[in-house]
């Protein structure tokens, strides 16, 4: 009867074969890395802007890139949704007749095709913003492709081309004597007519400042307004009034009114109260 006498290999050799066996596998690995490569943008959609920033009251476009790359057996469905600051779809066009936009309107764009061959194309909305900020326009398909993709796009505001103070107030450094208690209308321009809405929230507003300095000594306070005639547009000479209602208590103070428009901008006059 024979037996056999098991072989011991050498403990150099098999280390050598475990350090072979570990280099593939970090080849391998790094070969997967290589092949995965960094991220890229969506495959499926990719959405971009015409331009930015963009001033506000300035139409400009969304291009919805849409490739074709999936299994050809599922019509899909392509949705654009804007959030942030005010801003509205006002139309599109595609470049593929087999790509439709069943709905444009407000912020929801939905689109898509309804044949199963997931054609190639490019879907183009035209977009208002009427508010400065940032507007973020999110693109996604869905159907047997699915994939999203996202932009954001500045709004600025415009500024307005203000004109004045005019008679009765007179611009800095001049100091406008008033008797307290009084209505003083303000008057001004803006290039033509910008609606009524053209003050920032909490103004015109004014605070009580040192009459030597001009250093401010109390808080911003919002104005009152006198009556029912706080803010007008006349068409004929191009002005805005507003008529500030002064308070009798203010008598030998001297006071700074603040026009902030919704463009941003301030616009001061210096009051001493008699």
């Amino acid at each position: 009867m024979s037996s056999s006498t098991p072989t011991h290999q050498p403990r150099g050799s098999l280390r050598r074969r475990l350090t072979i066996l570990a280099s593939a596998a970090a080849l391998s690995i790094a070969g997967l890395v290589m092949a995965i490569g960094p991220a890229q943008a969506d495959a499926v959609v990719q959405i971009t802007d015409s331009a930015d920033p963009v001033p506000v009251n300035t139409s400009y476009t969304y291009t919805v890139n849409i490739p074709n790359t999936g299994p050809n057996n599922e019509p899909y469905d392509v949705t654009v949704d804007l959030s942030g600051a005010a801003a509205t779809f006002t139309g599109y066009t595609v470049s593929n007749p087999l790509l439709f936009c069943f709905s444009v309107s407000g912020t929801h764009a939905q689109c898509g095709s309804p044949v199963p061959h997931h054609p190639t194309g490019v879907i183009t909305l035209t977009v208002l913003p009427t508010a400065a900020g940032t507007v973020t326009a999110s693109a996604a398909v869905s159907g047997d492709i699915t994939g999203t993709d996202t932009t954001t796009t500045t709004i600025t505001g415009a500024t307005f081309p203000f004109d004045g103070f005019f008679s009765p107030v007179d611009n800095p450094p001049a100091v406008n004597s008033m008797k307290a208690g009084a209505a003083v209308p303000v008057k001004f321009s803006l290039g033509g007519d910008e609606g009524l809405n053209i003050f920032n929230p909490g103004y015109p507003a004014s605070q009580q400042v040192n009459c030597q300095s001009g250093v401010p000594i109390s808080p911003i306070e919002e104005t009152v307004t006198a009556g029912n005639s706080s803010l007008q547009y006349n068409p004929t000479t191009g002005q805005y009034t507003y008529v500030w209602k002064t308070d009798k208590a203010w008598k030998d103070t001297c006071r700074q009114l603040t026009l902030q428009l919704t463009d941003g901008t301030n616009h001061q006059a210096n009051f001493q109260f008699n």
